[in-house]
């Protein structure tokens, strides 16, 4: 219901921006505030924090053996849904990349608890925010690598 009434928003902004520009000779309003203001106040979606409940080593989240999940959060501003992906180190990898949560409801804080099972890791976690004005999206990487007794860590 959401994304049907999102759809119709935009197409209706759509065409009501095609039907500005259809008259050349008469002079452009001057707009006070940018398209992403509204009262003065900035709405673009924003992530100020992402975590786990992971220990960090030299930038790494680390996954000890015997560890099967963890909690990811955000700390975010102006965001109605998180999608949380996890995506293979390397270049050119987000094609790989695999959902691996969302949340729709910050009321409890913007998280998810993932139960990985023993996924050895040395991967990227993604925390895509996805703006409440429909228009904007910010994102934020994790590194998290796996160690066992083995490594020496």
């Amino acid at each position: 219901m959401k994304n049907a009434l999102a759809v119709s928003f935009l197409l209706i902004i759509l065409i009501l921006s095609a039907c500005n520009n259809v008259v050349d000779n008469e002079p452009e309003e001057s707009i006070d505030a940018s398209t992403d203001q509204i009262d003065g106040r900035d709405n673009k979606a924003r992530i100020l924090k992402v975590d786990t409940d992971l220990e960090v080593k030299n930038g790494w989240h680390i996954a000890p053996e015997g560890v099967h999940t963890m909690t990811i959060s955000a700390e975010v501003e102006n965001v109605e849904t998180i999608l949380f992906w996890i995506t293979p180190t390397g270049t050119g990898t987000w094609g790989e990349r695999t959902l691996i949560g969302h949340d729709i409801d910050g009321n409890d804080g913007w998280s998810i608890e993932w139960e990985f099972g023993d996924r050895t890791f040395h991967d990227h976690i993604t925390v895509q925010a996805l703006g409440s004005d429909f228009a904007t999206l910010a994102s934020e990487t994790l590194n998290v690598h796996s160690v066992n007794e083995a490594d020496g860590e």
